[in-house]
Parts: structure tokens; sequence; C-alpha cells
């Protein structure tokens, strides 16, 4: 069993999602990404962000463009 956050996170969802379509850096992505899906709800325990993320990476590797392509196109629409 995985531990559940502890934090809080003081930007709205909707905030997080605006900054994370306009970073421009992939290390910013990364960071907003994980904010945005713990803010949302969408991930609880430290242990889905490791899952989440292989998801990820096995749909880019299945014939998307991009990591940041399958991050917007399964996550942020």
């Amino acid at each position: 069993m995985s531990r559940p956050f502890k934090m809080e996170i003081v930007e709205s969802e909707e905030e997080l999602k605006k900054r994370l379509q306009t970073a421009n850096l992939v290390n910013q992505k990364e960071k907003l990404q994980m904010l945005w899906w713990i803010k949302s709800g969408q991930i609880k325990e430290q242990q889905e962000i490791g899952n989440r993320w292989q998801e990820i990476l096995q749909q880019s590797r299945d014939g998307y463009r991009s990591i940041e392509e399958v991050v917007y196109l399964v996550y942020c629409k």
C-alpha cells in the first residue's frame, strides 16, 4: 500500500492546468502535471504517480509523437 499525499496545493486546479499548457521547460511541465493530478483528485497516493508516468510512456511508445502530446490528449482535455 502506498502512502497518501500530505500536502496543500494553494493554486487552483484551473490555474495549474493553464500553467501546464503554457510551460516551456520539460521539468516545469512534469512538476505542474503532478500537481494538477493531485489537485484534481486523479492521484491520491504516491505510487500512482509512477503508474501514471509508466502509462504515458507506453502510449508514447505505441505511436504518439511525444510525451507532451500524450499527456495533453489523455489528461488535459
